[in-house]
């Protein structure tokens, strides 16, 4: 029996023998689970944060479209208002050249006017003068006494006296 016993010591010693063994290959893989699952935690926590910073650059490039889309619209909108003033300047610029021609047109023919007045009261004074003398020459076939040198279609006659006028 004793020789059982030593058989069962030595077996024991073996299995503790290999238990330490086990335990010192056991702690550093344990260090290293721990420090992989630190890892992971870091990892997690990094990936939550990168998710967080996905979703805000989604909404932020979302927000970023829609004003894209909206700068969009209003440049078409601006331009098709710019394309609307510019034709309506065109026919604001027709309608001033036509204007400026009616205006020169009037003008010539205020001027035509003007000098057709010029001659109409050139012809009024010969004729007025003309006039004048004959009734001049008149009174003196029929008053051939009478002294006519006084009389003058440039005088006027001023409180029952013939004055030359001024």
């Amino acid at each position: 029996m004793h020789k059982d016993k030593a058989e069962l010591r030595r077996k024991l010693h073996d299995k503790l023998q290999d238990a330490v063994e086990l335990e010192s290959k056991l702690v550093p893989m344990r260090e290293k689970i721990a420090m992989l699952e630190e890892a992971r935690k870091t990892d997690t926590e990094k990936m939550a944060k990168m998710e967080k910073r996905s979703t805000e650059r989604e909404t932020l490039l979302g927000k970023v479209e829609q004003d894209r889309d909206k700068a969009s619209k209003e440049l078409s909108e601006t331009a098709t208002e710019l394309a609307r003033v510019r034709e309506e300047n065109s026919r604001f610029k027709k309608k001033v050249d036509e204007l400026e021609l009616e205006i020169t047109q009037v003008h010539e023919e205020n001027s035509g006017f003007k000098t057709k007045i010029d001659e109409l009261q050139l012809e009024a004074t010969q004729v007025l003068t003309s006039g004048f003398g004959a009734a001049l020459e008149q009174f003196a076939c029929k008053f051939p006494d009478l002294d006519l040198s006084e009389f003058s279609v440039y005088n006027e006659v001023v409180d029952g006296k013939i004055m030359p006028s001024n």
